[in-house]
């Protein structure tokens, strides 16, 4: 409930009200409202004529509690009073008032609309004549109460949740606290509508008395006989008594029976006794019969009667041992498949992802595999799902305990700290089996400081195993040797399952013991790595969700599907974190199909809450230098991890992978296309690079040595993709290489282009006779750091560039530019030492003077420059007489090119 928003409710007249006038049916009546239905159902179990019913029944809602208790005085049952029928009134009246809102939600679509339109809001009925079913005011009047008192959502609710600290001016609420229940009501049946489906009714292989198929519910839910139900299967050693012997499993006892009846002596019995596997006994008997050799006509006679002999021993098998029966009613409706590698009429030819990947398509369904199981001629590419009769029968054996019972045992023992649920806040934080606290991350652990390093805490959970199920030698070397955490899991699994520890065993272990080899790494990784303590610290009270695909084996591990059909799910079916962990604990039979228990992560919840409870704070540790997406493992393709399959992270399955999950199952029953859509994206699976640089050294040699034109394209075929990426990263590099050196060496050239411009039109400057502007060039400051230029270039920086001139040639005349590429201009004569001056006197106009050594120049009539205004006379101070010049050279002895200074001018 938000208790930071209300929402009052008015009197008779408001549609939310029990009095509102809106005609509700129930058992073949009228009632004009629910308030008419919780009186006349009041006064019929009192006993009252239906003609005062009736009379009730014409009055106006706001008339009839008073014409209801008048009725009542009048007719009074013998023996009471008001006074001994208070309390019968009172909780009467509020069980019938439920009772008729309940049946105005179904009957009136707008009643159910605009109280789920309330969503989680508190609900005041503002009722003046009401203190019991409202709380005495108006609306008006409970403003001004609010605003005298000072008073805000949160105390208001606290009072009205409390009767003790409620003022006495204020009414009980009673029908808002009805009206916010029958909205929680809606909401939970909408949400399990969206969860929990109806199951198929399929024919069992099994006859009733008359001769009718047995009738069996089945879900969409698959479970395996594996792991922990690995008990249920016929090929399962679980020894058990019958008709005075003792058997090893169902199968021996079959054999056994098959033998007798061909009369086979006591060493052909001992072999079938003595086989330790289920599974071996076909190739024992096998051998038996080749030994003996035996009429086939005979054999195959025999063998119709094989089968009843495994059913009748089964059968009894079950109902004998209590724990096989709650084993089995665990599955809830479940279909069950048993994979065993034996008789394959009894087994099914399958595994779990192929099963599951078939129910993603939309017309295929638990109740469509059972026919095909069933068929005489399934499909070709399906032709190998026929069988599984053994868990067919298991599943008739269960709709018949079931119809005892209803009780459901956990398979998993739950979570540690009982106040974990409560603590947890809206936030979920979904990570996979690559994340930093997966028991799978490969970070290395000491059990004790006297023993060596393990490489990850999945080896720690195997080493533990194999001490708990006393594995030899052999299989301890076999499932510790390798250093990689997935391979050391499957082997764990893989050696669990191939041998018979015997049900109690395997039991606990599944159950309780398996969860604390797990709590115990996490924690001894934890512990040993504080970045890694931190990043969870920092999570604060969020729910931990372990995603990952549905699997028989770890499906109490894992929430059973990917983040983001997890979160699109929480959103569809309207759940929060809390309701997700409460559903989480719940049994197998009693959640929705395929959504798993989450263990680890409420193994790292608790050990989040321990770890802070004994001090850690988590700005005091290193931080972990890593992404949220690396730390988490987001998007992770081992999400498609199993634990008894073998897993290449390369592999394009884990990335294109789709599995059964509670979302899909949603979708293809509301046929939903945008949702089903949603459920059917996948990753795109990474572009791979060879690292050999070795390999592709040689490869671009021989393309390098080779011409474009000749290059065989059947070489280039026949070299795997991963060196064709790596060799095309390394053109890419070169290509980048050299289009980088040709633009430096083009910014050289237009350099280089823009001094000689420059240079050229200096040239044009000095033969002209004309004043050049001093404007240094930025490019040549750069280039010395902001100190003085060689000589070389002093003259050469007096010139603007050549975006900054004009187009039109200087005044005065001057070469063209079919004159500038004639040759070099004249060289200088150098200038007598006495001219050579460190210190020259400031600049004065430059008047232009004929040259008369230069005869082209007096010969060629000047530009005309555009007319300038008049500039404005300035009458200046008088300025101190010049110091004495002394003589130049005539203008004769000057060779051609040569410079006048400002000093000779003068």
């Amino acid at each position: 409930m938000e208790e930071d928003k209300i929402i009052l409710i008015g009197n008779e007249t408001d549609v939310l009200h029990c009095g509102f006038s809106h005609a509700i049916s129930d058992s073949g009546k009228r009632f004009p409202s629910a308030e008419h239905y919780a009186h006349s159902m009041i006064l019929s179990q009192l006993g009252l004529d239906d003609s005062h019913i009736l009379e009730l029944l014409g009055c106006r809602s706001n008339e009839v509690k008073s014409r209801a208790r008048a009725l009542l005085v009048e007719n009074m049952p013998a023996g009471h009073d008001l006074e001994s029928l208070r309390q019968y009134l009172e909780t009467s009246r509020q069980s019938y008032t439920m009772q008729g809102l309940r049946i105005r939600i179904e009957q009136d679509a707008t009643f159910e609309k605009a109280l789920m339109d309330t969503r989680e809001a508190l609900l005041i009925v503002c009722d003046e004549n009401e203190k019991e079913l409202g709380i005495g005011m108006n609306e008006m009047q409970f403003m001004e109460y609010m605003k005298r008192e000072r008073l805000d959502a949160q105390r208001i609710g606290l009072w009205l949740r409390n009767s003790s600290t409620r003022p006495a001016n204020l009414g009980a609420n009673q029908l808002g606290y009805f009206l916010m229940w029958l909205r929680f009501e809606v909401k939970e049946k909408r949400r399990t509508t969206k969860i929990n489906f109806e199951p198929y009714i399929i024919n069992g292989l099994s006859t009733d008395d008359d001769g009718n198929p047995v009738k069996i519910a089945c879900n969409d839910q698959i479970v395996f006989l594996k792991g922990i139900f690995r008990p249920l299967s016929n090929f399962y050693a679980h020894p058990f008594e019958m008709k005075g012997g003792r058997y090893r499993s169902v199968e021996h006892y079959a054999y056994e029976k098959l033998f007798n009846a061909l009369h086979f002596d006591e060493k052909c019995l001992e072999k079938v006794v003595t086989t330790v596997n289920p599974c071996d006994l076909p190739k024992v008997v096998a051998k038996v019969f080749a030994q003996q050799k035996v009429d086939v006509t005979t054999i195959e006679g025999k063998l119709q009667r094989l089968d009843r002999w495994r059913q009748s021993a089964m059968k009894h098998k079950i109902m004998k041992i209590e724990y096989l029966q709650q084993l089995l009613l665990s599955t809830g409706q479940a279909l069950l498949v048993d994979t065993s590698p034996a008789d394959s009429d009894w087994v099914c030819g399958t595994n779990e992802p192929e099963l599951q990947h078939l129910l993603i398509k939309e017309y295929v369904n638990t109740e469509q595999l059972v026919k095909w199981m069933c068929a005489e001629e399934p499909p070709a590419r399906l032709a190998h799902l026929k069988g599984n009769k053994g868990a067919l029968l298991l599943m008739e054996l269960r709709a018949k305990f079931a119809e005892s019972t209803t009780s459901r045992i956990p398979l998993v023992t739950p979570p540690l700290n009982p106040n974990l649920l409560a603590s947890i806040t809206p936030h979920i934080i979904c990570f996979s089996s690559e994340s930093v606290w997966h028991p799978l991350y490969p970070a290395e652990i000491r059990a004790a400081p006297d023993q060596p390093l393990l490489p990850s805490p999945a080896h720690y959970v195997a080493q533990e195993t194999a001490k708990y199920f006393m594995f030899n030698e052999a299989d301890s070397q076999y499932v510790l040797e390798d250093r990689r955490s997935v391979e050391c899991w499957r082997r764990m699994y893989e050696t669990i399952e191939g041998c018979n520890w015997g049900q109690e065993r395997e039991q606990m272990w599944y159950m309780e013991k398996r969860q604390k080899m797990i709590y115990e790494a996490l924690r001894l990784l934890l512990e040993q790595h504080a970045p890694l303590l931190r990043a969870l610290l920092d999570t604060g009270d969020s729910f931990l969700a372990f995603v990952s695909r549905w699997d028989s084996i770890d499906a109490e591990l894992s929430i059973g599907m990917r983040e983001h059909d997890l979160r699109r799910w929480l959103a569809y079916v309207e759940l929060d974190s809390k309701q997700l962990a409460e559903m989480c604990t719940r049994p197998l039979a009693f959640r929705p199909p395929y959504l798993g228990g989450n263990r680890i992560g409420f193994i790292l919840m608790e050990l989040r809450a321990e770890f802070r409870s004994k001090g850690a704070v988590s700005w005091t540790l290193p931080e972990l230098s890593l992404g949220p997406e690396v730390i988490l493992g987001s998007d992770s393709p081992m999400e498609n991890l199993m634990a008894d399959e073998e897993f290449d992270v390369l592999s394009p399955v884990n990335y294109s992978a789709i599995w059964c999950n509670p979302l899909l199952l949603s979708a293809k029953k509301s046929k939903d296309q945008t949702l089903l859509q949603f459920c059917h994206l996948i990753k795109a699976p990474p572009k791979l690079l060879s690292v050999n640089e070795e390999r592709i050294g040689e490869i671009l040699q021989q393309m390098d040595a080779t011409k474009p034109d000749k290059l065989d394209l059947q070489f280039l075929g026949d070299v795997a993709p991963e060196d064709l990426r790596a060799i095309f990263m390394k053109l890419c590099v070169r290509i980048r290489q050299k289009a980088t050196e040709c633009d430096r060496q083009q910014q050289e050239l237009s350099t280089l282009a823009n001094e000689i411009s420059q240079m050229q039109a200096l040239r044009r400057g000095i033969e002209n006779d004309q004043p050049i502007p001093h404007i240094p060039m930025q490019n040549e400051m750069e280039r010395h750091n902001g100190n003085f230029p060689p000589q070389g270039s002093m003259l050469r920086d007096r010139q603007p560039p050549m975006r900054q001139r004009s187009p039109l040639r200087a005044p005065g005349g001057g070469r063209d530019r079919d004159d500038q590429r004639r040759g070099p201009p004249p060289q200088r004569r150098s200038l007598p030492d006495d001219r050579r001056r460190d210190s020259r006197p400031p600049p004065r106009e430059y008047v232009q003077k004929p040259r008369p050594h230069r005869e082209e120049h007096r010969e060629r009539p000047p530009q005309q420059l555009p007319s300038k205004p008049e500039p404005v006379k300035v009458v200046e101070a008088p300025k101190q007489p010049p110091p004495p010049k002394r003589e130049r050279k005539p203008d004769e002895e000057l060779s051609e090119g040569e410079i006048l200074t400002s000093e000779d001018e003068a």
